[in-house]
Parts: C-alpha cells; structure tokens; sequence
C-alpha cells in the first residue's frame, strides 16, 4: 500500500477505505448478495458491482466511517456487519 503500480503490472484497484490504487492481489473484492448483505468475495469473481479493500483495519475504519460500502456498491441501507466481521477476523489472522 502507498506506492504506486508500475505500468504493466496487472490489474489496478482502488480501495474504498482510503482511496489509494494498488494491484488487485493487494486487495479483497466485496459484493452485495440477497440486495443488501455484503459479503467478501473470496474468488474475486462474483458476478455484478464490486468494490475494493485494503486488508488493513485503517481501511475498513475508514470505509465504514465514510459509508463507502454501500456507495460503491450503489446500494442504501446496506447491511456491512457480515462483512465487516470477516474482514476483522482476516486482519487479526495476518
């Protein structure tokens, strides 16, 4: 985190927590199923709009704070605390 791709290094993401671009790898993919349930997308693959994390517990502070989730996603009212608790727990594993 912090530095900047280079060119031709596969694809770029920008995090919705604080808002720095880094290579895919670096981030975990989060999508909305049953309208309003966010959930991590372990594959990456998940069909329909996605938005993109740090695995950092400044990032998903951030993200939550600013109701970024729900924006990124284009969705309102939804619920982030499913997610939020897998990521919580995918931080305290690293």
């Amino acid at each position: 985190m912090g530095t900047a791709p280079s060119p031709g290094s596969g694809p770029v993401r920008t995090c919705v927590g604080c808002r720095e671009r880094g290579p895919r790898s670096g981030l975990v993919r989060i999508v909305a199923v049953e309208g309003t349930v966010l959930v991590l997308d372990e594959r990456g693959g998940a069909p329909g709009r996605g938005a993109w994390l740090h695995v950092q517990e400044r990032c998903l502070d951030r993200a939550l704070a600013r109701h970024a989730l729900p924006r990124a996603l284009r969705l309102q009212g939804a619920d982030a605390s499913q997610v939020e608790a897998a990521l919580r727990a995918a931080i305290r594993s690293r």
